[in-house]
């Protein structure tokens, strides 16, 4: 039911993607997910409690210090920038539906923002790396700073679609890399 409601919830949102819908993409009932979540709501929760996990995991490994040390600071800053882009690219649903849940839901928002200072320890660990580099002495701000205004832009984009920022078009993901670059203090080369 997770799969199903996650992949379906990426492609059409979370007001398009009935319950209905989900039993059908999961191969059970609706009894079945009444049985497991009290409403779709319920779902969405149990869904951002498995993504907030798994994007731990992946903080883990992908800030990593010691993936970037053959790297320039502008070069790891805008990886995570064009990651981040393509990650918000292929779930824009869910994460449209995870902001509109955070408006509301206590639960919800204590553990995004949870998430996010996790996010932002792991990126102020590579910063840190990389101090020689940056225009910052306080690299835990910058981190959490650099990542708030990356994941202020793509909720923007999210919430408001393509007229407001294009998150599709190359050029878009580019220039997000570019701005959260030249916010630490560094620059991607002229041809990036």
């Amino acid at each position: 039911l997770l799969d199903a409601a996650e992949r379906l919830v990426s492609e059409r949102g979370f007001e398009e993607a009935s319950v209905q819908d989900i039993a059908t993409a999961a191969g059970t009932s609706v009894g079945s997910f009444y049985r497991r979540f009290r409403d779709k709501h319920g779902l969405l929760q149990a869904i951002h409690a498995r993504f907030s996990e798994e994007a731990r995991a992946t903080a883990d490994a992908a800030l990593d210090p010691a993936r970037w040390a053959l790297s320039s600071a502008a070069e790891m800053v805008a990886a995570i920038a064009l990651f981040l882009v393509e990650l918000v690219r292929e779930r824009r649903g869910l994460f449209r539906a995870f902001l509109i849940t955070c408006a509301t839901d206590p639960v919800v928002r204590a553990r995004e923002a949870e998430l996010t200072t996790y996010v932002a320890q792991r990126l102020a660990a590579c910063l840190e790396s990389h101090r020689g580099e940056l225009r910052y002495t306080n690299v835990e701000l910058a981190a959490r700073t650099t990542l708030l205004l990356l994941t202020g832009v793509l909720s923007h984009a999210v919430v408001l679609g393509p007229a407001e920022l294009d998150i599709d078009d190359p050029t878009s993901a580019q220039e997000l890399a570019r701005a959260a670059c030249r916010y630490v203090g560094t620059e991607l080369p002229a041809d990036s």
